[in-house]
């Protein structure tokens, strides 16, 4: 037995949270970190209310001005809920009863069926015994990674056997720019500029951005994953004469990978953080052995939640980047829980080699699938080096150098001319909204300067008959021809882009309440549960291009393929129970847990939930509203937010230090 002498970070816990003195506890309750993590949480709760009181007005095209009675009544009663569970999950986590144990123990006609109910269901040697046997068997199907992942495999084949593949028009684009840059290579350019239409035009690009010498490729859906997908279509064209085979090979591979990533995060998050420690227990003084892993329920729930709910088996054969996103995230997030929860225990938390390689590739990965990566691992270095500086090594190595490295290839390659950078219009989707609002609204309240700042960036007409409150794309002219020109990227200019934020900024005053508006219904249906996606994933598996434009996928089980996305679009569309199915009730859960943590003032778990958060910020700059692959990366880890809480509610209770598997101050921890 080996003594543990860590000693408890004084400014994050509390020290022995069972066995504090009354003002102890008293003090942690009043601390201005308890107290600034308790206004946040309310805000949490405010934001989530207020997103569910408007959707009402803006699902009917409405106004902030139409904000009536019914909406402030909305706006409280959810507010109330918000907070209500907050205050349940607070104190379920730091050593409150639990409701059933509490009926469970209660003298009245509740606690007596309970009791009644159980001590039968304990008489019945039948079902003692198909209990035991589900135990065993659930314990041992997921103990490791990788009887989990054959479990996710095997789960979700069946979508890859009947479905083969899930895609939109972004892998058709890929395909035209790597076949363009083939055309290139050997001498046959394809026509570039002037009238001529290309790729770059239907995303699209300024031409202002392309390079005075000819290139088709370009960082629109990120270089590397747009030559990866469209090389390998192009290889299965010429081996087969078909871009088929190569689509279903991809969505093959991304279902392995998916299932790895799950499966090694669940893995971590079933053993407290500790997947490759088996003896990771309290001692008998503290808890029973095994006790701080979780039971048979936890990984059935978990399990089922990847193997039933849709968006997670559709994104197992989703080529739409952001499935690819999400599953890499997942094993990123992992390996954070793992060294979150390692740090400080006598281990170090990155000693492992296959650690560091999976923080380091994930890493990668994030940043190959989506843009946005870099600001979370940006953002992830720079609080880890706060808060866990010692280990700045490692943060340099596996965060920063994959980051600056493929940043360096990206930004070398656009340099040169042989890549075309994207617009950077598609970052300004909630101003493109907020000025094409005021242009319908308001047209005559636009002054003459910022009327001509605007103008040749944007045609204010087309923009003002072309405004969608819940998608950008038709104002930053994104699609096929014919298409009514709104952003006038033919023939912008680099000095004129760059007054639009001013212009934007002028335009500002005096039309607050368009502004808010065009927010408000680009947003909103993230973060309320009573709204349905714009774009479920479902679409990506019967959309047009699978059913019509493929060669021969579009004729394989298509009735059935039609079948599986009615019988998902309808398990969504059914009030409370279609929640489950549906992006946004994980996205407000998650809200909702992380508000639990705030409020208890666990700054320590900023690292675990300030990429979600940042994430969520992402949402709310979206091209659309509620759109569900964007809320991937977050529904996917709610049901390992719910583990970590357990693992926490579990270590509290014993008296131990809540971040690890190992004891408190007067423990010792079997070696």
């Amino acid at each position: 037995m080996v003594r543990n002498t860590r000693s408890v970070n004084k400014g994050d816990h509390l020290a022995a949270d069972t066995g504090t003195s009354g003002n102890s506890l008293r003090d942690h309750r009043n601390s201005p970190g308890t107290i600034l993590g308790r206004v946040l949480a309310f805000l949490i709760c405010l934001w989530i209310a207020w997103c569910t009181s408007v959707g009402p007005i803006y699902r009917h095209s409405g106004s902030m001005a139409e904000f009536g009675w019914q909406n402030a009544l909305i706006l409280l009663l959810t507010l109330a809920v918000c907070l209500g569970l907050v205050a349940l999950v607070r104190h379920l986590l730091y050593g409150g009863e639990s409701p059933l144990s509490m009926l469970r123990r209660s003298d009245g006609a509740i606690g007596r069926a309970i009791r009644t109910l159980r001590d039968s269901l304990s008489e019945r040697k039948r079902l003692r015994s198909a209990g035991r046997a589900y135990r065993s068997f659930i314990m041992r199907q997921t103990r490791g990674w990788k009887p989990i992942m054959r479990l996710l495999v095997i789960g979700w084949s069946w979508a890859l056997v009947t479905l083969l593949a899930a895609y939109g028009a972004d892998i058709y684009a890929q395909i035209a720019e790597c076949t363009n840059w083939i055309l290139q290579l050997r001498g046959d350019l394809p026509q570039y500029g002037g009238n001529a239409f290309t790729q770059m035009d239907i995303y699209p690009i300024g031409h202002y951005l392309w390079p005075s010498e000819p290139t088709f490729l370009t960082d629109q859906h990120n270089l590397v994953l747009t030559f990866f997908y469209g090389m390998t279509a192009l290889t299965s064209q010429r081996l087969t004469g078909s871009y088929d085979p190569g689509i279903v090979l991809l969505a093959g591979l991304q279902l392995v990978f998916g299932a790895f990533c799950c499966s090694v995060t669940a893995n971590r998050f079933f053993t407290g953080g500790y997947p490759d420690d088996s003896g990771c227990h309290m001692t008998t003084a503290v808890a029973e052995p095994g006790a701080y892993r979780s039971g048979p329920l936890a990984r059935t729930l978990v399990i089922l939640f990847f193997l039933v709910c849709p968006f997670n088996v559709f994104s197992s054969i989703s080529l739409t980047k952001s499935p690819l996103f999400a599953f890499s995230f997942v094993w990123w997030f992992g390996i954070w829980y793992q060294a979150i929860r390692q740090d400080g225990s006598g281990n170090h938390p990155f000693a492992s080699p296959r650690t560091l390689v999976g923080l380091a590739v994930s890493t990668l990965i994030m940043l190959i699938s989506a843009k946005y990566g870099i600001y979370i691992v940006i953002a992830q270095i720079v609080l880890a080096l706060i808060m866990h500086r010692r280990y700045w090594k490692t943060y340099l190595i596996c965060l920063l150098l994959p980051a600056m490295a493929f940043t360096a290839l990206v930004s070398g390659l656009e340099g040169a001319g042989y890549v075309i950078k994207g617009d950077p219009i598609e970052s300004k989707s909630i101003q493109l909204q907020q000025v094409a609002r005021v242009a319908r609204v308001d047209p005559s309240g636009i002054d003459s300067q910022t009327r001509q700042d605007l103008d040749p960036i944007l045609d204010l007409d087309s923009a003002a008959s072309n405004y969608t409150p819940w998608e950008a794309d038709r104002v930053k002219s994104s699609g096929n021809q014919p298409k009514l020109i709104v952003y006038k990227w033919r023939t912008v200019t680099d000095d004129q882009m760059k007054k639009f934020n001013k212009a934007w900024l002028n335009l500002a005053k005096g039309h607050a309440v368009p502004y808010l508006d065009a927010l408000m219904a680009e947003c909103y249906g993230y973060f309320d549960v009573n709204d349905s996606a714009y774009v479920a994933m479902s679409y990506y598996l019967n959309n047009s291009y699978v059913q019509e434009s493929s060669a021969w996928i579009q004729y394989w089980c298509r009735d059935w393929r039609n079948g599986v996305t009615g019988v998902a679009r309808t398990w969504a569309s059914i009030p409370v129970l279609g929640w489950i199915a549906q992006g946004n009730f994980w996205v407000v859960l998650a809200l909702i847990l992380i508000a639990a943590w705030l409020s208890a003032g666990r700054w320590r778990h900023l690292l675990e939930f300030l990429p979600l958060l940042l994430i969520m910020g992402v949402m709310v700059t979206a091209p659309a509203n509620n759109f569900e692959r964007h809320m991937l990366p977050v529904a996917m880890i709610v049901p390992f937010l719910i583990l970590a809480m357990s693992c926490e509610r579990r270590h509290v209770l014993a008296g131990a230090n809540q971040d690890d598997c190992s004891p408190n101050r007067e423990g010792t921890r079997r070696s």
